[in-house]
């Protein structure tokens, strides 16, 4: 894992404003830490070896079968349990995207090139990653182009990282659509859906065969008894837990007009609550450095994306206010720094 991936809030102090992960910040999870309390007892007990029983929840919820899911210690379990599966595979990675596809590939010796547009999968690779709704740039593949080219490479295997699907308003190929395909796996976050990432909760569906492949290498005991019994009550109280996303996409344009009205930031389109900033002059870690230290926020530099250069830096859309707080404070790094 490179330094720098993830939410490094413990490397600063007093942080009051986090637009460096990629989760809505806005829940109240004051019903879920009183369930987790009251069964606390739990934890002097072995969790069931495998979560079954959440798989079970969650395959009854997306429309599968118990054998099309694969609960995991978080989305980034899932990522090395498949390059693990495919060991020593040809592996294509469409870039610019979160790293640890390639760090848990390298790990377990894939042949690994990088692609930045589908049409440049090459012949020879057996497998193929992509995230969509992507991390870092918010932008969404196109549904029928990805069944087209899911049709096109039946000799490859995809792995479709869905984690921000919760964040879009575009349509998104379904878990039931994927696990109809013989070469299609699709990962999932519960650590952002419900914005629960100290949790380390996610989950895989794919098509029973190919899902058992995964099954296969996986630990006993890798999803803990506070995150089984979590996952069970997020999934009892959607309704507790439901983003207005219209809402969300509209203040996303809102503050992709005031970052660029600044005049020496450049953002790309997003589709998602995800916005990959680039600065004009001077250093993303220059201004990471100065909004934690002088007004307690915290943003992503995004130079370490293959592909992205120092210039780059990410945020995640909140509300309205913190929105402001956060122009300003760049408005004033530009301008009095």
């Amino acid at each position: 894992m490179l330094n720098g991936h993830g939410d490094d809030i413990y490397r600063y102090k007093d942080i009051r404003l986090n637009f460096s992960s990629n989760v809505y910040n806005h829940f109240d999870h004051e019903g879920l830490f009183c369930f987790l309390a009251n069964r606390l007892d739990n934890v002097v007990s072995y969790p069931e070896p495998t979560p079954v029983s959440l798989e079970k929840e969650i395959a009854g919820i997306k429309g599968l079968a118990e054998d099309e899911v694969c609960v995991t210690n978080g989305a980034t379990e899932a990522i090395y349990l498949i390059a693990q599966t495919f060991r020593r595979s040809k592996t294509a990675i469409l870039m610019p995207t979160f790293s640890e596809y390639a760090d848990a590939c390298r790990l377990h010796e894939h042949q690994i090139c990088s692609i930045y547009d589908l049409e440049q999968i090459p012949e020879r690779a057996q497998m193929v990653w992509l995230c969509c709704p992507n991390n870092p740039t918010g932008t969404v593949v196109d549904k029928e182009v990805l069944m087209e080219c899911f049709k096109k490479y039946e000799d490859k295997v995809f792995v479709l990282d869905a984690s921000y699907a919760p964040f879009t308003l575009e349509q998104l190929l379904t878990p039931r659509e994927a696990a109809e395909l013989p070469n299609v796996i699709m990962l999932h976050s519960m650590t952002k859906e419900y914005a629960i990432p100290g949790l380390r909760l996610g989950y895989i569906t794919a098509e029973a065969g190919l899902l058992k492949r995964i099954k296969l290498q996986r630990m006993p005991w890798a999803v803990n008894q506070v995150a089984i019994e979590a996952g069970h009550y997020l999934l009892a109280h959607e309704d507790e837990y439901q983003m207005d996303v219209e809402a969300l996409m509209q203040e996303r344009e809102r503050m992709t007009e005031r970052l660029q009205a600044l005049g020496c930031v450049e953002v790309w389109p997003s589709q998602t609550h995800i916005l990959l900033c680039k600065l004009r002059m001077g250093k993303a870690a220059a201004l990471k450095d100065y909004l934690a230290e002088n007004h307690g926020i915290l943003i992503r530099d995004a130079s370490n994306f293959e592909g992205l250069d120092a210039s780059f830096f990410r945020i995640a859309i909140q509300t309205k206010e913190e929105d402001d707080v956060l122009v300003n404070a760049i408005g004033e790094w530009i301008f009095e720094g």
